[in-house]
């Protein structure tokens, strides 16, 4: 009789192979795979399964998205015996990722070299390397820092994404995208959301440069979003200055986009208070711009019975009116177009103010220096707490005063483009909706009014359109 050899036959050593590549360069992860397999291969082992981070550094930490997160729950569920990779580096960087590993009760298998993470010896042996690796990272790490901080003083730019509006070197200007990056700041000072301008981008084919993480579409272009346009508006290298750490450093290498004082317009805007207080842009022509010819309260959309039909109505607790929309909004574009067809329209584009925006510029540097210093006298106890409050609110009301006056002296001529044109009703048709509720803004305030029980007709004489000066 035979012996069965089969339940004494030792189980086949299953092996995880785990590669990484701190830049996206798929050639590094393929080199990786052939070493790691003809390792596993002169050791008759199976593979397992691969785990692979491109474009992964692993000196941050690796969220529960990447390869290294998936072979930690895989390792903990027993799926796998072995780990192989080319060396330590490629696995782990940090003390905390070392200790996880351990704690899984994996071995760890290198192509220059095998470390047992379950033996006292092989633990402290990973714990040396994961030590000197930290070290190496964080002196690498202060080396670029203090080359960044020298050619930030210097204006010139460093490694990292393209930026927008520029090519791969970031100081040669790629037209198409300059274009559009200084419409978008022309659209925001004439009352154009951040939102919209995202969407115009888009549509346009523009990308952030960023990739997009989420699995089923990692990898692909990121789209614009209303945050990543703010991050553009406020990036001082379009008025050609250099920032570090937050900072103005230097005039930049590079040509700017805009003009300073649109720059400072546009930042001035979004650093307002009262912008991020106030109610969000409506998405029809008139909601939250006209107002109730009754209670004065704001127009919102809503209001009709009927389903599918756009309406208006009255905010108020009263609610004095609900109408359609279309005929009201169709008037008041016609009203519109035909003010802007008039020959006078060119003056509303004309302004007899325009302030010293060097001067308010200059003030304004110096009343935030007198913030700091009133700080430093409150920490010191120098002043009390009542007497800080009282310095600070009057020299932020004055600020505040400063910055709106650099909005209005960098506005865009928004009217310009529409009086100008040799068809003023083609033009207006063109505009998107935040621009045209840009315009009425400007040059009228709207009064709707309830129309009456049972009246089916339009009347005039129900919407109020009260030229502003």
């Amino acid at each position: 009789m035979q012996p069965n050899n089969a339940k004494h036959a030792r189980p086949e050593t299953r092996a995880a192979l785990y590669f990484r590549q701190s830049l996206d360069i798929q050639e590094g992860i393929d080199r990786q795979r052939d070493r790691c397999l003809s390792l596993a291969k002169a050791r008759g082992w199976a593979v397992s399964e691969e785990y692979v981070d491109n474009d992964t550094s692993a000196s941050k930490a690796r969220g529960a998205n990447t390869a290294w997160a998936r072979l930690l729950r895989d390792a903990r569920a027993k799926k796998c015996d072995v780990v192989i990779a080319v060396d330590l580096d490629r696995l782990l960087r940090t003390i905390g990722d070392l200790v996880t590993l351990t704690d899984t009760g994996v071995k760890v298998l290198t192509v220059d070299g095998e470390i047992d993470l379950t033996t006292a010896d092989g633990e402290f042996r990973a714990t040396m390397l994961a030590g000197i690796a930290r070290f190496e990272a964080r002196r690498k790490g202060e080396r670029q820092k203090r080359a960044t901080a020298q050619a930030a003083a210097k204006g010139r730019r460093t490694s990292g994404r393209r930026p927008f509006g520029y090519e791969d070197d970031g100081v040669v200007i790629r037209p198409e995208e300059a274009a559009a990056v200084s419409e978008a700041f022309q659209s925001f000072l004439s009352g154009v959301p951040l939102a919209e301008i995202a969407r115009t981008w888009n549509a346009a084919g523009f990308f952030t440069g960023q990739k997009r993480y989420s699995p089923e579409h990692r990898g692909e272009p990121s789209p614009w979003k209303h945050y990543s346009v703010r991050m553009v508006l406020t990036n001082p290298r379009y008025m050609g200055k250099r920032s570090h750490l937050g900072e103005i450093v230097a005039e930049a290498e590079w040509l700017p986009i805009v003009d300073e004082s649109t720059w400072e317009a546009v930042n001035a805007a979004l650093r307002n208070p009262t912008r991020l207080s106030a109610p969000k842009r409506g998405r029809y022509l008139l909601s939250g711009l006209a107002v109730c010819g009754v209670c004065n309260a704001k127009v919102h959309a809503g209001g009709n019975a009927r389903k599918g039909v756009p309406a208006y109505r009255c905010s108020g607790a009263g609610g004095h009116f609900a109408r359609r929309a279309q005929p009201v909004e169709e008037f008041v574009e016609t009203v519109m177009v035909a003010r802007l067809s008039q020959p006078d329209a060119r003056e509303l584009t004309q302004t007899t103010n325009q302030p010293d925006t060097e001067r308010l510029k200059l003030e304004a540097v110096g009343l935030r220096e007198r913030l700091d210093i009133l700080a430093l006298d409150f920490a010191d106890g120098t002043l009390t707490s009542g007497q800080l409050r009282t310095a600070t609110e009057r020299l932020r009301s004055r600020l505040s005063a400063i910055e709106a006056e650099l909005a209005d002296a960098g506005r865009v001529d928004l009217l310009g483009p529409l009086v100008g044109a040799d068809d003023v009703a083609a033009s207006w048709a063109a505009l998107t909706v935040p621009r045209k509720r840009a315009v009425i803004d400007a040059l009228a305030i709207i009064t709707l009014r309830p129309v009456g029980r049972g009246v089916r007709n339009f009347d005039p004489d129900t919407v109020g359109i009260d030229w502003r000066s």
